[in-house]
């Protein structure tokens, strides 16, 4: 057993193209990396011994295995030949066709065997496959990995080489190609380049080098300043960004995640500190987090009361000995950039968000769904409806912070949440939206509670990303993403497959998260209808009555789909999920409190019950499909176990729906548990499919009856029963 190194040497490789080919050559839980598969598949993995390490840094990509066999392991193939009848003679002997199919497998003619597959009878050969040597398999191992990685935006350079058929397509150039067995280099050619054992080192501070053995491969890299592995270049980062904040007496912070991507754009990492003038403080603290780390990769520093410093800490790929130059070049940079946000700012205070939202007709929202005043527009239809309904009246209170009515919060939140659009600052820093909005709402004096709203109704901006903090937040939010959801489908341009360009399904779950945080109850449904409406009197379209409830079903079922999602992220079993997702219930408070309760009951008792009282009429009541639209007729009950369950169904309708109501599910569950000795009692005692027609009918609806009473709670076909 030997270690394996394959290094791919490129230009400078974007951090997202680092990150992606991380994960496709490592391995996951879920399933092997490219690397795993690749030596398996060639039959150069010891399972034992093997140990994988990908390493990858700006201007390389590394693979280090550990345990590969320096030959093949073993194999046997089984092959079928031709039927026995005609590879054996009368006497059991092998005719030429058997002894031919034995040559061309190379194998001797008393290992062919009699084999029956299929109920037909062959010769069947074993064959011992060859075994190669590592170093002669890995030329072909080479070339497959390079051109197995999935690039996005993969570019092409230079010439092609003789006797390529295409380009090779990769994220930037590849330079050179290193493979080492060992002690033994691996020459291949690919694209034109040859593999051997000559490395680079560090652009500025390294040279080339000689990798002597795959073993001394990171230790040789860091003599030429390289640290090759991203965990300790993460790991030395964080040590200096501390050490520096810690000079300071500070905190340095990372809101926008800068720290993954300066992971790799340095392969010799250091850490040092800036300044900027403490006038520019006086800027909103998210401008000046935006500034620095949007386009500069600069981390901000926090004092001991959370306030912002005039300083700021940046990680550098160069010689430590040239920090004071290159800190005094960033400076100069910040410098500028907040000179320029000064000036944006003080533009957009002095004419107010309010004259911005008069401009927004001037903006083209879509080309098929209207201006941005457009969307302003049906943003205040849609706020009006879901202020007024039933979802906002019951829900739970998230700080509206006014004493205005809630419905003039969400009217005039609506007419300016897409103002910020045409600001200088959000022109020059598009990530702000919605945050200068509200910025600018409580500037011009428009309150707390509309200053939220505004700045928080692009939330959340990713299935796991914090929610609006206030309830007109959370009800603009779900305004603007069913607007974005509808105008998809109006427009003709639904997301399909895993094609969604405008984030369709994330404004799903958006709505989703958003109304089980704050239990919201309003028909889902009655939220996408009132969306089209929006769009049917903006004249954006004639849709028809036909098209429009399409639509409709369509996008319910769409966020209905991210709602299963996020409850089986829960760890809800798929069964609990699908009988709670199948009822009629119209909110998703009432949806997922369904799933969860089924998921806690699941084996109690009275559970099972509930499920088999449900069962037993449904399987029955299935028979005629019309025996749901009929009226139950007591004058045709001929016997006492009908009257019974007819009783025992209409004291439990009340006490069971009044449960749902107030989502407590368990109640709910044992009222219809209750119905099972009198359902267990009509069964034994009456002959439903009885031959008199009215009868039967008669019967077959009472069942029909019980089922949808015990079906508004779930859909209990769906969930499997603990006895059988």
């Amino acid at each position: 057993m030997t270690t394996l190194l394959i290094e791919i040497g490129c230009e400078e490789l974007p951090a997202r193209v680092c990150e992606s080919v991380l994960r496709q050559l490592e391995d996951s839980a879920e399933a092997p990396g490219l690397v795993h598969r690749l030596l398996e598949a060639e039959r150069l993995l010891e399972s034992a011994a093997f140990a994988l390490r990908v390493l990858v840094s700006p201007r390389r990509i590394a693979v280090l295995a550990q345990g590969v066999p320096e030959r093949q392991t073993a194999r046997t193939d089984d092959y079928r030949g031709p039927k026995a009848e005609i590879a054996y003679d009368a006497a059991g002997g092998l005719t030429k066709a058997g002894l031919g199919f034995a040559r061309s497998r190379g194998a001797r003619p008393e290992d062919v065997r009699r084999e029956v597959v299929d109920g037909k009878e062959f010769a069947v050969v074993r064959v011992e496959a060859e075994r190669r040597d590592a170093a002669a398999v890995l030329p072909g191992l080479i070339s497959a990995l390079v051109t197995g990685l999935q690039i996005p935006r993969g570019m092409r350079w230079g010439g092609r080489p003789a006797g390529e058929a295409e380009y090779l397509r990769f994220s930037r150039p590849i330079r050179w190609l290193v493979c080492k067995l060992g002690g033994t280099t691996v020459a291949t050619t690919l694209y034109g380049l040859t593999s051997g054992d000559v490395s680079q080192g560090h652009r500025v501070l390294g040279a080339s080098l000689v990798i002597d053995s795959a073993e001394h491969y990171e230790q040789l890299l860091a003599e030429q300043k390289v640290i090759v592995s991203q965990q300790e270049r993460r790991r030395l980062i964080v040590l200096g960004l501390d050490a520096c904040a810690a000079e300071l007496d500070a905190q340095w912070s990372d809101p926008g995640d800068v720290l993954a991507e300066a992971v790799y754009l340095a392969e010799w990492p250091s850490v040092a500190r800036g300044a900027f003038s403490a006038a520019h403080l006086r800027l909103p603290s998210p401008m000046l987090i935006t500034a620095m780390q949007s386009h500069q990769r600069y981390f901000p520093v926090r004092d001991g009361g959370g306030r912002l410093m005039p300083a700021f800490l940046y990680v550098s790929n160069g010689d430590r000995g040239a920090a004071a130059l290159v800190t005094h070049g960033n400076e100069r940079v910040l410098e500028g950039r907040l000179d320029d946000a000064e000036f944006a700012y003080d533009r957009d205070v002095a004419e107010g968000l309010d004259t911005m939202a008069d401009r927004l007709g001037d903006v083209v929202f879509h080309e098929k769904l209207g201006s941005l005043a457009d969307k302003a527009h049906r943003l205040q239809g849609l706020v009006a409806g879901l202020a007024a309904g039933p979802g906002a009246a019951g829900a739970r209170p998230g700080g509206n912070g006014s004493s205005a009515p809630l419905a003039e919060t969400l009217r005039m939140a609506a007419r300016l949440a897409k103002a910020d659009l045409v600001s200088q600052v959000v022109i020059e820093f598009p990530t702000l939206q919605g945050v200068m909005g509200g910025i600018y709402a409580e500037s011009g004096g428009l309150g707390d509670a509309i200053a939220a709203a505004v700045g928080e109704h692009y939330r959340p901006l990713s299935a796991t990303a914090p929610l609006p903090g206030t309830l007109a937040g959370g009800l603009l939010a779900i305004a603007d993403k069913a607007d974005n959801i509808v105008g998809a489908w109006v427009a003709g341009q639904k997301p399909s497959g895993s094609r969604d360009p405008y984030g369709l399904r994330r404004a799903a779950m958006g709505i989703v998260r958003i109304a089980l945080e704050y239990g919201l109850r309003f028909p889902l449904a009655g939220l996408l209808a009132s969306a089209v409406d929006q769009f049917e009197l903006q004249g954006a379209e004639d849709l028809g009555d036909e098209r429009r409830a399409v639509i409709v079903t369509e996008t319910a079922a769409f966020v209905r789909e991210r709602l299963q999602v996020l409850l089986l992220d829960e760890g809800l079993a798929f069964s609990s999920v699908e009988a709670a997702l199948a009822v009629p219930a119209g909110d998703m408070p009432a949806l997922a409190a369904r799933a969860r309760a089924f998921a806690a009951l699941a084996g109690r008792d009275f559970f099972e019950d509930a499920v088999t009282a449900y069962s037993r009429c449904a399987a029955l009541a299935a028979k005629d499909a019309a025996a749901g639209s009929r009226s139950v007729d007591p004058a045709l009950f001929a016997d006492a176990a009908e009257r019974e369950l007819a009783a025992a169904c209409e004291a439990a309708r009340e006490p069971l729906l009044n449960a749902l109501s107030h989502l407590d599910i368990e109640s709910a569950v044992k009222e219809a548990a209750g119905l099972r000795p009198a359902v267990d009692r009509y069964f034994d005692a009456v002959m439903v499919m009885a031959d008199d027609d009215a009868v039967r009918g008669n019967r077959l609806a009472q069942l029909a009856a019980v089922t949808a009473l015990i079906g508004r709670i779930g859909e209990f076909s769906r969930l499997p029963l603990a006895s059988a």
